[in-house]
C-alpha cells in the first residue's frame, strides 16, 4: 500500500504568521526535491533518449545499465537526505569546499565537461550549516543546468572574497550561452537558486549572450554567511582544484 502524500495545508491556520511557516515549507519541500530528485531523474531520462539514438553493442548496454543504477542509487540517497534535512539535523557543515570539490569531480566524470574548482584567497574556512547547504544547492543547480543546457566544453566555479564585507560564488561556462530576457518566466531551478540566495542576504544574476556562455554570480554579506572574523587577505592562500 502507497504511502499518503505529504500534506502542507494551503490554508492560513492559526493566524498569519502559521501561514507563513506553511508557505515557507512549501517552499523549501519544492526546492530540495527539485534540486536532490527531479534534476537527476530529468538527467537520466536525457541520457535515456541519447543512448536509444546511438548504434550500441552489449558491452554499451552493460554501462548504460550502470549509469542508470548509479543515477538511481543518487536518487535513494537524497531522499535520504532531504528526509534527514527536514528532521533539522546539520549537513556539510564545516566541509564546504570538500563537499563542492567532490560534486566538481562527479560532474566532470558523468559528463566529460571541464570542470575547475577555484578557492581564492579571502574564502572562509568555515560556514554556518544553513549558508553551507544553500551554497551547495545554488552550485549544484548551476551545473545541472551546464549539463543539460549549455553545450559546454568547460566550466569554473569560483570562491571569492570580493571585499571585507562580501562573499562570491561564481559558475561560469563557455557554452552557447542564451537570451536573458526578464520577461520570460523562470525556470522552477532558477526559482530556486535566487530564493536560496535570498534566504542568505545575497542576490543571484544570470548573466548570458548567444554565443558567449552563462556567468552564474552570488554576491553575499560575509556575516551572515559565517558570523565570525572579517576578511584577512593573509589567513588565506588560493586553492585551484582540476577534478
Amino acid at each position: 500500500m502507497a504511502s499518503p502524500p505529504l500534506a502542507v495545508s494551503s490554508r492560513p491556520r492559526g493566524g498569519t504568521r502559521q501561514a507563513i511557516i506553511e508557505a515557507d515549507v512549501r517552499r523549501l519541500i519544492a526546492r530540495e526535491l527539485h534540486d536532490r530528485v527531479a534534476q537527476t531523474l530529468t538527467g537520466m531520462l536525457v541520457d535515456v533518449e541519447v543512448f536509444k539514438t546511438e548504434p550500441v553493442g552489449w558491452d554499451d548496454v552493460l554501462e548504460q545499465l550502470n549509469t542508470i543504477q548509479d543515477s538511481t542509487r543518487l536518487v535513494l540517497n537524497s531522499l535520504r537526505q532531504l528526509l534527514h534535512d527536514l528532521r533539522g539535523e546539520e549537513t556539510l557543515g564545516d566541509s564546504f569546499v570538500d563537499g563542492v570539490g567532490e560534486l566538481v569531480t562527479r560532474f566532470e566524470e558523468r559528463t566529460r565537461i571541464s570542470a575547475r574548482l577555484k578557492v581564492l584567497p579571502g574564502w572562509p574556512e568555515t560556514l554556518t550549516p544553513p549558508a553551507s547547504l544553500n551554497l551547495y544547492r545554488i552550485i549544484e543547480e548551476a551545473l545541472a543546468n551546464v549539463r543539460m543546457h549549455s553545450g559546454a566544453n568547460a566550466v569554473s566555479i569560483t570562491l571569492l572574497a570580493r571585499s571585507d564585507n562580501e562573499l562570491s560564488v561564481m559558475v561560469v561556462d563557455d557554452g552557447r550561452g542564451v537570451e536573458t530576457d526578464e520577461a520570460r518566466r523562470l525556470g522552477l531551478g532558477t526559482v530556486g537558486m535566487k530564493e536560496r540566495a535570498v534566504l542568505l542576504g545575497g542576490v543571484l544574476q544570470i548573466e548570458s549572450r548567444v554565443g558567449d556562455g552563462t556567468t552564474v554570480r552570488g554576491t553575499f554579506p560575509r556575516d551572515l554567511l559565517t558570523r565570525r572574523l572579517p576578511f584577512d587577505p593573509d589567513s588565506s592562500s588560493s586553492k585551484e582544484i582540476h577534478s
